[in-house]
């Protein structure tokens, strides 16, 4: 019972293991394969030999296990809109939005996907601006104050030389109200100005500055082309004095978080197609509060990013209940409302750069934020410096994906920009500067959707183009089921009239397992047995089936087996890692998914080696076969291998003794034919033949190419005209013929026996003989005698064998005379001898003597 418990766990639960969302092996079902991957494709043919049936479709096709016909991948598409609907387009797709603001798109895409497609826009004339300044109102910007006052009409008809479309609001910011950035006056509602400017008294332009209270932000007036509505706003600011405590950071950030998000109190156009460009100018002479420094006032709440201005009074109503925003929240709120930013910073004594400050937060803001340098007094440059910054913020070319439901889908852009490179400004952000009226801007747009867990339905995004270029509607749908699915056949013959056939697979009734029902598991669980049939012979106790890397299940055997192994395993018992295998340059074994396979002996795991599929057998390792030759030419306009050798997959094998990477060199010690010079050299040998250009025919046995078959083994040959040169041979010689495609040709010194030829021969891109030159007048091989080298070398050897045997013999002669001499002086040397009897000078007698010296003898 508890084996026949064990099996069906094994069958209905993928005992063992599940794979991963990047391997298509472990699909069970068509559905699931098509989500997979990109590359994974379901066999539907009946009885197939295909297993798994869920395989890359380069393993199909190269294992020639299903028909390309019965191969289910559905593939990445971008629609057009048509008359009639929409339609596949051939090609990349252009939406063009220079005549109208608008476009739309639909893609179908697969998980790990990509589709696409070209977007172009151009900057046109009198483009609508909606600008709007915001002014800080502590004391020392009180010169900026007296230059928006008296400047306000001028910058209203200035900016009308750029755009008859314009309008203009006002907003006012200095700081949270509160200690410890402001100080009250003991009777707590008036604050002094800064700069001993005194409440009522007159600014250093002249012009008369009450006192005003703090905040971080208050709305002045709505977007507007009215002159006087803007004068009359600029004339009823107030100037307010900072804290010395505080230094001189302000709420810059809230000012410009609540002008961006409150669309409708500031008055910002519709912005359903790009209706205009919207530009907010905040002109400051300090640093900016971020998130965080609200602690200091015991603000903890962290600010939500929502419009909390009050529509009635213009009075931001949450400056002393929430923190500053972070730059981020900041930079999220400019995209999302399409609102570009200037940070018009006023000098700090005398240096013309702005803020450090803020030259970091427009890098951070790329393409959203600006800086530019305020300077006292100077009203020709104030106007200026509005104009100019409208003019900048309007030669940008932002590309921004947007929609709610835009989980699932990553975009990447590439821009081709007028008169430089894009600028780049983030992962789903590429833009361009400098497109002034006119010019145009074109962007490579690319849409890759992630997995089908987040694509279940279509999703609906927009694509804008900013500033005020337009929008393209995008319309995804995943492609994340079998047409298949659908037409689901119950009770089918071909699953033994038991299960339903699903996409060319029975789903089968639990007590019927196997491919086709026909199993019967009481039967099964009679002859197999888990604990044999998916463990390997050797197995312990301890080991799992299928190696703890499979799925156990019945096979077509009506025995249990591994039915399927997780990634990275294969093996009767999914015993064997691909790992085993070498690595390609990806670092995955044999390439990984779709590149190649890895199969090793299923019963040692030795040999092994991998399967490769197309394009992917540039070696044993399946890394890509690169289609290109530029790679094998040694410029530009050189012949592929020098014409001495073939180009495969990027690299070239050079025929006979030629090497190096365009097989230029000559093997050492070899003398090398070009591969063109050899088919050249038989048309230079008859010229009189094929002067004027024809077929010849090189045959074997025979003296010289000829019109006509004559020998065995004929191989026919083009020979081209014949140009006669009176220039000496140099490097190369160049053959005019651009209708062949042939600018240069080879140098050949070819050798047929004692012979040599020396000639020009060029082939065109398909490597047919067009060109042949000859560098004498007369066409006659250069022949020399031949040079019998036999006598020279049998004279070296035998004049060398001749002084060594003379050697030998004066040697002997010498030896001898001496060795006589010798033996006569030793002759005369015996008969000068005189012989006397002498004792043995080595004889020692063993009998010693000793006297007693005090033995004086006996007397007698």
């Amino acid at each position: 019972m508890a084996k026949l418990l064990l099996a069906a766990i094994c069958m209905w639960s993928v005992f063992c293991n599940t794979a991963n969302g990047q391997d298509c092996s472990s699909a069970m079902s068509c559905d699931q394969c098509v989500q997979r991957h990109s590359s994974c494709g379901w066999c539907t043919l009946l009885n197939s030999a295909a297993r798994p049936r869920c395989q890359t479709v380069n393993e199909h096709i190269g294992s020639r296990d299903c028909l390309a016909e019965n191969i289910v991948s559905p593939s990445s598409s971008v629609l057009r809109p048509t008359p009639s609907g929409m339609s596949a387009t051939s090609g990349r797709q252009l939406v063009d939005l220079t005549a109208d603001r608008s476009g739309n798109i639909n893609l179908n895409l697969r998980a790990g996907d990509s589709a696409t497609f070209d977007v172009k826009v151009v900057r046109q004339n009198n483009f609508p601006v909606d600008l709007y300044y915001i002014l800080d109102t502590t004391g020392t910007m009180a010169f900026n104050l007296g230059n928006l006052q008296l400047n306000g009409p001028n910058i209203i008809a200035s900016l009308g030389n750029l755009t008859s479309t314009r309008r203009i609001g006002l907003g006012t910011f200095s700081d949270k109200p509160t200690a410890p950035y402001f100080n009250q006056l003991r009777n707590g509602s008036l604050y002094q100005t800064d700069q001993g400017v005194e409440c009522g008294a007159t600014s250093q332009v002249g012009i008369i500055t009450p006192c005003g209270n703090p905040n971080s932000f208050t709305h002045l007036l709505e977007l507007t082309d009215n002159v006087a509505d803007f004068s009359a706003a600029a004339d009823s600011v107030k100037l307010v004095q900072k804290s010395v405590a505080d230094g001189r950071r302000k709420s810059q950030l809230e000012a410009v978080l609540q002008a961006a998000v409150c669309e409708q109190i500031v008055g910002w156009s519709r912005y359903v197609r790009g209706d205009s460009i919207r530009l907010i100018i905040l002109a400051t002479d300090g640093e900016y509060h971020s998130a965080g420094d609200g602690v200091l006032a015991g603000i903890l709440a962290s600010s939500d990013g929502t419009c909390g201005v009050d529509a009635n009074t213009g009075e931001y109503l949450r400056s002393k209940n929430v923190d500053y925003p972070s730059t981020g929240q900041v930079k999220v709120a400019l995209e999302e409302n399409e609102v570009l930013v200037m940070f018009a910073v006023a000098r700090a004594g005398g240096v013309d750069n702005p803020s450090p400050a803020y030259e970091n937060l427009a890098r951070q803001w790329a393409g959203r934020a600006f800086t530019s340098t305020l300077r006292d007094g100077d009203n020709v440059g104030f106007v200026n410096l509005v104009v100019d910054s409208t003019r900048l913020a309007s030669e940008q070319a932002i590309l921004r994906l947007a929609g709610t439901n835009r989980d699932g889908v990553v975009m990447t852009a590439r821009a081709t920009c007028p008169g430089g490179s894009p600028v780049n400004a983030g992962e789903s952000v590429e833009r361009c500067a400098g497109v002034s009226v006119g010019l145009t801007a074109t962007f490579e747009v690319t849409l890759t959707a992630q997995d089908c867990s987040r694509l279940q339905n279509s999703k609906n995004l927009e694509l804008f183009v900013s500033p005020a270029y337009g929008i393209v509607n995008i319309t995804i749908n995943p492609l994340c089921s079998c047409p298949c699915t659908s037409m689901s056949m119950t009770d089918s013959p071909s699953c033994s009239d038991l299960g339903n056939l699903t996409c060319g697979q029975c789903e089968c009734p639990r007590t019927n397992p196997g491919s086709t029902c026909k199993c019967d598991l009481a039967m099964v669980n009679e002859v197999s047995n888990v604990e044999r049939d998916c463990r390997p012979p050797n197995a312990t106790a301890g080991d799992l089936p299928c190696s703890g890397q499979g799925n156990c299940g019945v096979t077509d055997e009506c025995r249990y087996g591994c039915t399927s192994c997780s990634p990275g395993f294969h093996g009767k018992y999914c015993q064997c890692r691909n790992s085993l295998c070498r690595l390609a340059n990806n670092g995955e074994a044999c390439g990984g998914l779709g590149q190649g396979r890895c199969q090793c002996n299923e019963l040692t795991c030795t040999d092994c080696n991998c399967t490769c599929f197309e394009p992917y057998t540039l070696d044993d390792v399946c890394n890509l076969c690169n289609p290109s030759d530029a790679t094998c030419r040694a410029t530009p306009n050189s012949p592929i291998c020098s014409n001495n050798g073939r180009c495969t997959c990027g690299a070239c094998n050079c025929t006979g003794d030629w090497t190096g990477a365009t097989c230029t060199a000559c093997a050492q010690g070899q003398q090398c034919v070009s591969a063109v010079c050899g088919r050249a050299a038989p048309c230079i040998d008859a010229p009189e033949t094929c002067l004027n250009g024809s077929d010849c025919y090189l045959c074997t046995g025979a003296s010289r190419v000829s019109t006509t078959v004559s020998g065995t083994g004929c191989v026919k040959h083009f020979c081209p005209s014949i140009i006669l040169l009176r220039t000496s041979p140099g490097s190369n010689y160049l053959f005019l013929d651009p209708l062949n495609n042939v600018t240069i040709g080879d140098l050949c010194v070819t050798q047929d026996g004692n012979c040599q030829r020396t000639f020009y021969s060029a082939v065109n891109s398909q490597e047919q003989l067009v060109g042949l030159a000859v560098v004498e007048l007369n066409t006659d091989k250069d022949c020399s005698e031949a040079f019998n080298s036999l006598p020279v070398v049998l004279g070296i050897v035998l004049g060398l064998v001749g002084l060594a045997i003379l050697l030998l013999v004066v040697w002997k002669i010498a030896t001898f005379v001496l060795d006589r001499r010798e033996y006569r002086r030793f002759l005369e040397a015996q008969k000068d001898a005189k012989w006397e009897k002498e004792s043995n000078p080595l004889f020692k007698s063993p009998t010693q003597t000793f006297v007693n010296p005090d033995y004086k003898g006996q007397q007698k």
